[in-house]
């Protein structure tokens, strides 16, 4: 199923990786340990993962693209920073890192910031404006949405394990 990924794919002599890596896997546990404890997932499941209403998966559409928007502006900020202090040394990312954030910076900001913000709000506001109850294929549309976090998911974690891309 992974073909050949082993425990060499996980980026241990690299700080920053391994560390953004660590830190993402233990909020997502954290979040689920969170909403398993208040007793949310039967609501989250029945109300929303699960949901065919369009403005549900607008919202839901919404959130991806603002969460990502925020991981490409960290992705800005760690360019940004790299640029002001490699003027005269080294810098702190390695040229091959550096590659591989610029590569997912743009890839992530309009497939899954912009895009989503806008089909998000597409979702939201066009069945509203043509007077209809649901869309036309509400199970197809929540099908992309899925397909949509789920490509989200597989960029950022090709950023942790293996390589984003070979510039």
């Amino acid at each position: 199923m992974f073909g050949k990924l082993t425990w060499d794919a996980i980026p241990w002599s690299q700080p920053i990786p391994l560390v953004a890596g660590a830190v993402v896997v233990l909020a997502v546990l954290a979040i689920l340990v969170w909403v398993v404890l208040k007793g949310y997932l039967p609501y989250l499941w029945r109300e929303w993962i699960t949901s065919v209403d369009h403005k549900r998966i607008g919202v839901m559409y919404t959130l991806l693209g603002v969460v990502m928007l925020l991981r490409g502006f960290i992705d800005a900020i760690m360019m940004r920073s790299q640029q002001a202090i490699a003027f005269r040394a080294a810098g702190y990312l390695p040229p091959e890192h550096y590659d591989q954030i610029f590569s997912a910076h743009g890839t992530i900001m309009i497939f899954f910031a912009a895009m989503p913000i806008v089909i998000g709000l597409m979702n939201f506001v066009v069945p509203l404006q043509l007077g209809v109850r649901d869309v036309a294929f509400p199970t197809l549309n929540s099908t992309s949405f899925w397909l949509t976090a789920t490509g989200a998911l597989l960029v950022n974690l090709s950023l942790v394990i293996g390589e984003f891309a070979r510039t």
